[in-house]
């Protein structure tokens, strides 16, 4: 139930407190505990979970079967933020057959958020989710797909490695538990942001580590966990560094601990298939970097960030200064960057920075529904089977710490780290008051209540139309944020596709206009666009790439009039500085 960390809903969230509140008073009323539907369910569960790969097919089927039935309420979702345009760029650009675009003519008019324009046309960000959103577009015909799908594959993923770990039905539980809370609602089923991609790399790392702990399939291991880093690599860079840092440490550790390995079998077993998969991936990744940048070493993101300055670097490292900016959006976007950098230099500015970071991964990863469990958290650390993979998460807390913002995909690579904890504390909650049977009904009724809120999601925006018709206009509110109320630009592109023919649409901002609500996002092919979104840059200019889009309509967007102000152009005398 997490869509709301950044279409926020307050209303939403006490309503979840209510039914969570709720859940926990019915699992204290003796009478009702046992009841016989519950206790079914959970065989049913135990049942699948019986047989590993059974668990792991409908872990992975789970929120993929749910969020398809919602579809007719809570269709594809329409991008939102700066990050989802540029990955869908990314996306455009693979589907059409590229690692990168030629720069456009006249590439002034494009510069935008997160997109490079020269020395090619390209996303600042690794290529990892531009291929997720490149299959759904290529297959099925939508981006969304590939997101969809990429969230089943992350469930499954987190029931294969956390079986390697916890009893198999436990690890489904808690492949289950993830898709309740962040999955099916969640911002990366419903964005095109990115998470899913770098959570199984992070799942894949974790189930091939604990497999080279128990001796089992070393060769396969060893290649699983390099394949799981460089895809950590092809998604969130830093974190990657991490985790090789830490399999390293891990192995060397277990190999001379436990004496698992004499040299030439730890050689031939172990180092071999890492560093050829490794090396493989390290090669495609360079390569990616080359055909963007022009150099192997120049990742697309540092390239962008030496230009505009943003994102602002961790805050034990320098700051990115940036000097020279076309249009003041992009200066405003890189000054509250730096702002948000420059809380460093104030603690009580790091400690509210800190909490609302907090605040922002206890409403995605836990919610009211799983809070309970945390009570338990003492008891994990007594576990030695569970105790290296929480002295394994210390470096991702000092990571996220230590940087400027939070956005949930930040801590994908390692949220089976996340959901390892949340199990454990679940199941320890269950066992700590099973002789009263007060943990094992207030299991069943949490999980119960979370089933319902997903329902209830679902009935309220289906029946939306009769309760507004009936005066219940304070209800919608409640589950608005599940959903994102459309833009105004896409209200302006709707009107420009009803009228025949391509267009191109010039945006001129008015003074003090928000950075975050930018226009001019554009995808691989300009050509085949009907609509192309362009900045006011010089008269001069202005008229000359209209005069090189010979084949559209010509018009001027002014978003920040009320009402919005749009006009086709059509003569010269329409091209002065001073344009209506």
């Amino acid at each position: 139930m997490t869509y709301s960390i950044l279409f926020s809903s307050h209303r939403l969230l006490k309503v979840l407190y209510v039914i969570a509140i709720l859940a926990i008073a019915y699992a204290l009323v003796p009478s009702l505990r046992g009841h016989s539907w519950l206790r079914a369910v959970e065989r049913l569960l135990r049942k699948i979970a019986h047989n590993r790969w059974r668990a792991i097919v409908v872990a992975a089927a789970f929120p993929l079967v749910v969020r398809v039935c919602m579809l007719p309420w809570y269709p594809p979702p329409p991008p939102q933020i700066h990050d989802e345009f540029s990955y869908l760029l990314q996306g455009d650009t693979f589907a059409h057959g590229r690692v990168s675009n030629p720069t456009p003519p006249s590439w002034e008019h494009f510069e935008t958020e997160y997109t490079l324009l020269r020395p090619t046309y390209a996303s600042q960000y690794e290529p990892a989710q531009g291929l997720v959103l490149a299959f759904g577009e290529v297959v099925f015909g939508h981006p969304w797909w590939g997101v969809w799908l990429s969230l089943g594959i992350m469930c499954g993923t987190f029931c294969w490695a956390l079986a390697e770990i916890l009893p198999t039905g436990w690890a489904f539980a808690g492949a289950i538990g993830a898709g309740l809370q962040f999955g099916i609602f969640g911002l990366w089923m419903n964005s095109y942001f990115g998470g899913a991609v770098a959570a199984i790399a992070g799942a894949v790392i974790v189930g091939s580590l604990a497999r080279l702990r128990k001796r089992r399939s070393e060769a396969s291991s060893s290649a699983l966990c390099a394949a799981g880093i460089i895809v950590t690599f092809a998604s969130r860079p830093f974190e990657a560094l991490l985790w090789i840092c830490i399999a390293v440490a891990f192995v060397c550790y277990y190999a001379l601990r436990a004496k698992l390995w004499g040299p030439r079998r730890f050689a031939q077993n172990v180092l071999l298939p890492f560093a050829l998969v490794f090396l493989c991936g390290a090669g495609l990744l360079a390569w990616y970097n080359w055909r963007i940048t022009g150099s192997p070493a120049d990742p697309p993101y540092l390239a962008y960030q030496r230009i505009y300055g943003t994102p602002q670097p961790f805050w034990w490292q320098p700051p990115v200064v940036a000097t020279e900016f076309r249009y003041p959006e992009l200066r405003d976007n890189y000054l509250n960057q730096v702002n948000l950098y420059d809380a460093r230099y104030s603690f009580a500015q790091m400690l509210g920075a800190e909490r609302t970071r907090l605040t922002n991964f206890w409403r995605f990863f836990i919610g009211p529904f799983f809070t309970p469990a945390l009570l338990f958290l003492p008891w994990i650390w007594r576990d030695k089977r569970i105790r290296p993979w929480l002295l394994i998460s210390i470096p991702f807390i000092i990571d996220k710490a230590s940087y400027h913002a939070w956005y949930p995909a930040h801590s994908a690579p390692e949220t089976i780290l996340i959901v390892l904890v949340l199990i454990e504390s679940w199941r320890h909650m269950r066992a700590v008051f099973r002789r009263r049977g007060i943990g094992v009904a207030a299991s069943r009724t949490l999980i119960a209540a979370v089933c319902l809120t997903i329902v209830l999601g679902n009935a309220g925006r289906a029946a939306e139309p009769l309760l507004l018709r009936h005066g219940f206009v304070h209800l919608p509110a409640i589950w608005e944020s599940f959903y994102p109320a459309k833009r105004l630009r896409d209200d302006v592109s709707q009107v420009l596709e009803g009228i025949p023919g391509k267009h191109l649409l010039f945006v001129k901002y008015a003074p003090g206009h928000c950075f975050c609500e930018e226009w001019v996002f554009n995808l691989a092919e300009l050509s085949e666009q009907r609509i192309v979104y362009a900045r006011e840059y010089t008269p001069e200019s202005d008229r000359a790439l209209a005069e090189s889009f010979t084949d559209r309509d010509v018009w001027l967007i002014e978003p920040d009039e009320r009402p919005y102000h749009l006009v086709r152009l059509q003569s010269d005398t329409e091209w002065s500085s001073d344009k209506p």
